[in-house]
């Protein structure tokens, strides 16, 4: 199972203000190594302001379902706000790890400083198929049919 998180960020929020938030969502009582997503700020901050999370999930695989946790930029951040619906569980309140988007010519350097000071989480090239939608291509080639869920239906 897949959650899905979206949150406002430049212009509505800075890059680091972002990445505060995205910390404040995913930590809570219990949560483990809170200390690497905290070190990792200056680097994430720099993969905001690149815009990569508007296109490409940073994903957190942990405790629960898998977290994806998308960026809004521009006149969408503003329009949107502040609001981000809580979590019903803490994705860090055991074993995790973390997979963030960067683009080929940052993703040497990212991946040594997160090396360094974060190593749950993990980089992704931006143009790398995404893990999940491989999965759902995988399933209904396998099946034939692919299960759709209108949230919105009747509404």
């Amino acid at each position: 199972m897949r959650v899905r998180r979206d949150l406002s960020s430049i212009p509505q929020r800075s890059a680091g203000e972002t990445w505060q938030r995205v910390i404040d969502l995913v930590t809570g009582r219990g949560s483990i190594e809170v200390h690497q997503l905290e070190k990792a700020a200056g680097v994430m901050a720099s993969i905001i302001t690149d815009e990569h999370p508007a296109s490409r999930a940073m994903v957190i695989e942990g405790v629960g379902p898998q977290l994806r946790v998308y960026c809004r930029y521009g006149m969408k951040a503003v329009e949107e706000g502040d609001k981000v619906d809580a979590l019903t569980w803490n994705p860090t309140a055991g074993d995790w790890t973390m997979h963030v988007p960067c683009d080929a010519e940052n993703i040497d350097w990212v991946k040594k400083s997160l090396a360094k000071t974060s190593p749950r989480i993990k980089v992704f090239d931006v143009e790398d198929a995404d893990r999940a939608e491989e999965e759902k291509t995988e399933a209904v080639s396998k099946s034939g049919k692919e299960l759709v869920v209108d949230w919105n239906f009747g509404g």
